[in-house]
């Protein structure tokens, strides 16, 4: 057996004792030990390029296809320009005075809360779905603006059924123009948006009562207030 210097004597004799310690025995000498266990060591592999992303299918996308279809909510709009109802009402300002009413300021009273609450719901002038230039305008949507305008017409003339055939003449005459324009927009199936362009443009003019029908009737029950 060759000769072995103390200092790796002790090397030589410390690796023994770790050997024997964690596997119950080892063979090797310090050098090959270390050549055995850079032989040994499991080799890490490496991926070539990270993994792709996983492809996003196209329902996953957003686009414009996936938006909601409005169908038969929409139809077509008049292109010409309607004047707003400025034109039409406080025309009794220039009237001679009719019969007055008594009840006129009660009967004014009453009217603010229905006006201002069917107004709110069902919108008006532009803001109503009737408005010629709107999409709704021939859609059920304005079918049943015109019903609720035509309901609250009738409302407000029963209201002065009592009175003197010479008083409320102003509110008379826009509330029967607004039950009118109500008949005209059911009788001639303007919600389901007529081809012709001569039933169009009647369904647009009564649209465009409709659509007033709240600033006409509070209209109305102001000029009555003047006798008018």
């Amino acid at each position: 057996m060759p000769r072995i210097g103390r200092p790796r004597k002790l090397a030589t004799l410390a690796m023994l004792a770790a050997c024997g310690a964690a596997l119950g025995g080892c063979s090797s000498t310090p050098d090959e030990a270390a050549d055995t266990a850079t032989a040994s060591s499991p080799a890490v592999s490496v991926p070539a390029s990270p993994p792709a992303s996983a492809p996003v299918s196209a329902s996953a996308a957003p686009t414009d296809a996936a938006a909601p279809s409005t169908g038969s909510t929409t139809g077509p709009q008049s292109a010409k320009s309607w004047p707003d109802v400025t034109a039409v009402i406080q025309q009794w300002r220039n009237r001679p005075r009719g019969v007055g009413a008594p009840d006129a300021e009660a009967i004014h009273s009453k009217s603010t809360g229905l006006l201002n609450d069917t107004e709110s719901r069902y919108g008006s002038g532009t803001g109503s779905k009737c408005w010629p230039q709107r999409a709704t305008s021939l859609t059920s949507a304005c079918a049943g603006n015109a019903a609720k305008a035509a309901e609250t017409a009738r409302t407000s003339l029963s209201w002065i059924a009592h009175e003197d055939p010479g008083a409320f003449t102003t509110l008379r005459g826009h509330a029967d123009k607004v039950i009118k324009a109500a008949e005209t927009y059911a009788s001639r199936s303007c919600a389901n948006a007529p081809a012709a362009p001569a039933d169009r443009e009647a369904c647009w003019e009564a649209g465009h009562t409709v659509a007033q029908a709240y600033d006409r009737l509070r209209d109305g029950f102001n000029a009555a207030l003047q006798a008018r």
